[in-house]
């Protein structure tokens, strides 16, 4: 039996988020003979035929991920490696734009959306359409960075007349990071796990800095009235589980904030339903699906989506969902579930 390969460089730290230590383990227990492989070495493609599977949680802060992960995943599945996350799952990763058009292409249910690749058909809808206050998004950010709600047609103008020229650097601000932070703090045992993270964060920073501005388009969501949270729903198979993140205080942004709760009662069915239906439809092996609310009709819509998210505070919420909203007090480890799938199920 060939081994599998998990994505590795040691010129990497790794984050405290991390699915690898996961794999790992999972691998080891199941006596499944695996490899750490530097998926940037220049004999990476010759490699993949020592292998009969490839793993890869690539970053959406890390360029060199964002360069090269999908093309060498695309190659591996193609000559016959299973692979995580596949093509599928991957190719619209970190990039809002795209997962707007893929989750359209099955109708799902998300906000109205709107994108411009001209300033002057933007600078036209903005005048004549919008209908404020509208949500302003960057292609690529994960934590509510790169998001802003303006609330005026000359806010929104100013807005599109710098993504038409100088544009925004996608790398999460150290600033509004600290802030969000201190608003969403409330006891010293948090406060001091969140500053032992710091290095990590700057380092994140650091290498977010090498990622391209973004400029020449822009994106905008309608803003959905809400009752001030979000929820982050994980599909993987036939399982579904989710957290709860309040709002920071003084904005409308909750993700990234770390205000984190589970009440099952938010769980509707019409929200599992949709969120098993659209990784169906979309084929996915694994998804992180963010909802809100809205507070006029009760239905829970898809803001944004991501096969990489935290999966211990997932681990949290105690338990799953199956398809028929029957509750299972087991806690969904979705990077194990993941495997098993990817390697047991035909």
């Amino acid at each position: 039996m060939k081994p599998i390969a998990i994505a590795f460089s040691h010129r990497l730290k790794q984050h405290s988020t991390s699915w690898r230590p996961v794999f790992t383990k999972y691998l080891e227990n199941k006596k499944i003979p695996y490899e750490l492989v530097d998926c940037y070495s220049y004999d990476i493609i010759k490699k993949l035929g020592d292998y009969s599977a490839l793993i890869w949680g690539y970053s959406n802060f890390l360029n060199a991920d964002l360069m090269e992960a999908r093309n060498i995943l695309r190659i591996a599945e193609d000559q016959g490696l299973k692979t995580f996350p596949n093509q599928k799952t991957g190719w619209h990763f970190d990039d809002k734009i795209a997962e707007m058009y893929a989750l359209q292409s099955i109708h799902a249910e998300i906000p109205m959306s709107w994108v411009f690749y001209f300033l002057e058909d933007c600078i036209q809808w903005l005048e004549s359409q919008a209908e404020y206050p509208i949500i302003a998004k960057l292609r690529n950010g994960s934590g509510a960075n790169n998001v802003k709600m303006l609330k005026s047609k000359s806010e929104a103008m100013h807005y599109a007349r710098r993504m038409f020229s100088k544009g925004f650097h996608p790398a999460p601000s150290l600033l509004y990071k600290t802030y969000s932070k201190v608003q969403s703090t409330h006891d010293l045992a948090t406060l001091f796990s969140r500053i032992k993270r710091i290095p990590e964060f700057l380092r994140t920073r650091k290498n977010a800095q090498m990622m391209p501005i973004e400029r020449g388009y822009s994106y905008f969501q309608e803003h959905i009235p809400n009752d001030g949270f979000d929820i982050k729903v994980a599909v993987v198979g036939d399982k579904l589980s989710y957290l709860c993140r309040n709002v920071r205080k003084n904005d409308f942004r909750a993700s990234g904030g770390g205000s984190i709760y589970y009440d099952n009662n938010v769980m509707t069915a019409q929200i599992i339903d949709s969120a098993f239906k659209t990784s169906d439809d979309l084929k996915l092996q694994c998804v992180g699906f963010d909802y809100v609310v809205d507070n006029q009709t009760g239905k829970g819509k898809i803001i944004e989506m991501c096969y990489g998210f935290d999966h211990t505070a997932i681990l949290g919420a105690g338990g799953y969902f199956d398809r028929g909203h029957i509750w299972h007090e087991t806690p969904l480890n979705v990077p194990e579930e993941v495997l098993a799938n990817l390697l047991f199920d035909e």
